[in-house]
């Protein structure tokens, strides 16, 4: 079953209990997929750099397709943008690649998250465009099959070039670090497939066998 994953910034649904966002979106998916689709997960979150930083961090690691309503306009509480910058930054900096990013008529969006105006009038019509795009994606990623590979840090220039490559010939299958039981770092396959899953990781293998 497609699974969307939402968070909800600001202060707003809080303080008051009141938020449009999710029964439009519950609404949306059941209409889009003849009621194949679900919310998997919502996180309200308040207007607070570090929350909402949290936020997005621990959204890029789960399987879902992700929808961020809030914290994206030019108030002095709209702290999306530069969440996401510093988060991209900070993978630079511990040797990881930053997630494929766009910024596009009214949606910013990198690796796995599509963030949307806090506006409904603005960011449901957005989003159902967004979302009906998505149909490839979503069926990729809706079982969260998963292979791993161990994979050290910080990424070599190499290493880099051929996540990028596989990244181009597997556009259905997601890479994300996270790391094993005993806490090392894997690279993570997440596909709709086992066997999507398994030809990314190979042709990895393959490329960085290749290039040593």
């Amino acid at each position: 079953m497609p699974e969307l994953g939402v968070i909800i910034a600001g202060d707003f649904a809080l303080a008051t209990g009141a938020d449009r966002h999710l029964p439009f979106l519950t609404r949306e998916l059941a209409a889009s997929t003849g009621g194949a689709a679900r919310v998997a997960w919502a996180w309200l979150v308040p207007a607070d750099p570090v929350a909402i930083a949290a936020a997005l961090h621990e959204a890029w690691l789960r399987p879902q397709l992700v929808a961020c309503f809030g914290g994206l306009g030019e108030g002095s509480d709209d702290h999306v943008r530069a969440a996401l910058a510093a988060l991209q930054a900070g993978r630079i900096e511990v040797g990881l690649a930053p997630h494929v990013a766009s910024a596009a008529d009214g949606v910013v969006s990198a690796g796995n998250i599509a963030c949307f105006s806090g506006h409904p009038d603005r960011a449901h019509p957005r989003f159902r465009d967004w979302w009906r795009a998505q149909a490839g994606t979503r069926d990729a990623v809706a079982e969260a099959v998963t292979e791993t590979l161990p994979w050290p840090l910080p990424e070599s220039a190499l290493r880099q070039a051929a996540r990028s490559t596989v990244a181009r010939a597997h556009p259905q299958v997601r890479q994300h670090i996270g790391a094993a039981a005993d806490g090392a770092p894997r690279l993570v396959f997440t596909a709709g497939s086992r066997g999507k899953a398994q030809a990314a990781r190979k042709a990895l293998q393959r490329l960085l066998a290749g290039g040593s």
